[in-house]
């Protein structure tokens, strides 16, 4: 069939802009500059939509021992207000209210400590996953529990409940987990099974069980106890949690986003009500030659903050409800370093992950819709939520990180059909970059209108994190901040 004149003008055309892109493409190969990082975004395409948070531990175990007194704790109080902390995991021991003989105190030090914990995450409206570390160990052997799957262990545990929900009112605790890492702690999967149950049906005749769901399995390194709590204890638990302590190998390739998915997959695709559970990583982490549970070779070091960021954006983009990181601070558990900021005995300074951990914790609220950002690229990861925060009927707010792993600069382009027009402000943590006030919170850059319709580039320094948010601090000022 002959072409038109018109056909073959376009085709003409068609071909001289071919030529073009391919000339350009050329061109930029050889001065090697690279091409944007393309980001469609979808609010169609819905991954999480009751997301719950970036939170972290925050045990008051050592708060006592370690001195923390009260102007240090305010200066704590301030910084987890100032995270917004959305969702925490705390530790509980029996031991610290039950001493026997059927005898409770309240009033015990330790509990005191805890309270004030919990005080904070009942001003804030932090869930709080309470989680009772268990009764074999040494150091948390409780008086007359011979074992974990024994009742008594489920009655110590339903009255202290009762307790802190009835009479402390303590309404932000959300969620009960049995036992640290049982598969490491009790190591006896029927034992664990029997525990829990035993706790199911203590919370029930106390009427518990509208209050509180049970979380599990809270393995770490045992996936089996995933599978099992999901086969076994599915019409118990109302929430599953796994711990994860990744190599920078596994973060770096991507392949942490397959090791959450396949979980949660797994969930979905045997508990039918698992589409209205939560999906946690109630401790979050990454290892480094010469790790130990005590000890995190990064924890000064601010390639931290970048693999901790690239870390969180995984597992979410891969279905969790919520990612909390190992852990708040160093005075949560004596002789620890995994914390955000140090001890009280080094002056509470805060460390470089506490930059881009505290925004993704301010930054990402819990109520947020979290959607699928589509690209292309292995070095770079974008995350992108939306909620509505009641404050304009127009437009939802937004927040997006994205993490360039790239040993070289990257020009990163989001654009969503049809998207919004946003005011976000700018945060930057690199090892150029991570200004911050005179309390060490993070500051913003500048804040930018951008017009999500059409597109808008970012340039993202080599191995560095860009914070996008809706939500600033109009009380910092740039021209006061300082350099980290």
């Amino acid at each position: 069939m002959k072409a038109s004149i018109k056909e073959r003008k376009l085709m003409k055309l068609y071909c001289f802009a071919a030529l073009c892109a391919a000339g350009l493409t050329m061109a930029r190969q050889s001065t090697g500059e690279e091409l944007p990082v393309s980001v469609q975004l979808d609010p169609a395409k819905v991954i999480c939509q009751k997301f719950l948070g970036f939170g972290a531990e925050w045990d008051s175990n050592s708060y006592n021992d370690s001195g923390v007194t009260d102007a240090d704790f305010t200066i704590i109080s301030k910084r987890v207000e100032w995270m917004r902390l959305p969702i925490a995991r705390i530790m509980m021991q029996s031991k610290w209210c039950y001493k026997g003989n059927g005898r409770y105190d309240w009033n015990d030090p330790q509990m005191k400590a805890l309270y004030r914990h919990l005080d904070v995450c009942q001003k804030l409206g932090t869930t709080v996953l309470l989680t009772d570390w268990g009764v074999e160990r040494d150091w948390l052997k409780t008086p007359d529990v011979a074992g974990m799957e024994a009742p008594k262990y489920a009655e110590i545990v339903s009255t202290y409940m009762d307790y802190l929900l009835n009479t402390k009112k303590y309404t932000c605790i959300k969620y009960f987990i049995l036992v640290n890492e049982p598969n490491l702690e009790t190591n006896d999967w029927n034992r664990w099974k029997k525990g829990v149950e035993n706790v199911a049906a203590a919370f029930r005749a106390k009427g518990l069980d509208g209050k509180v769901a049970q979380m599990g399995s809270d393995q770490s390194c045992g996936d089996d106890w995933h599978r099992n709590a999901v086969d076994q204890l599915q019409g118990t638990l109302g929430a599953y949690d796994i711990h994860h302590y990744a190599t920078e190998e596994l973060v770096r390739t991507g392949r942490l986003f397959d090791y959450y998915k396949k979980n949660w997959e797994y969930a979905l695709s045997r508990d039918p009500k698992a589409k209205d559970k939560p999906f946690v990583v109630a401790e979050a982490g990454c290892f480094a030659p010469g790790f130990s549970a005590g000890n995190n070779p990064l924890h000064l070091d601010s390639r931290y903050g970048v693999l901790m960021s690239d870390y969180a954006v995984q597992a979410a983009n891969a279905g969790s409800w919520a990612v909390l990181a190992w852990m708040l601070d160093d005075d949560s558990h004596r002789g620890f370093t995994w914390g955000m900021w140090k001890n009280r005995s080094e002056g509470l300074a805060t460390k470089p992950w506490f930059y881009t951990w505290s925004l993704l914790s301010r930054c990402f609220p819990a109520g947020a819709t979290i959607i699928r950002a589509d690209l292309t690229s292995g070095d770079v990861r974008v995350l992108a939520a939306n909620w509505d925060d009641k404050k304009s009927s127009e437009e939802c707010s937004w927040s997006f990180c994205i993490v360039n792993r790239a040993d070289s600069s990257r020009t990163v382009r989001l654009q969503m059909t049809g998207g919004p027009r946003l005011s976000l402000n700018r945060y930057v943590f690199s090892k150029t970059s991570a200004i911050i006030d005179k309390d060490g919170f993070p500051v913003a850059l500048e804040k930018l209108t951008c017009n999500l319709a059409s597109g808008v580039n970012f340039l993202c320094e080599a191995n560095s994190v860009c914070i996008l948010s809706s939500i600033g601090d109009e009380r910092q000022k740039v021209e006061s901040a300082s350099r980290r």
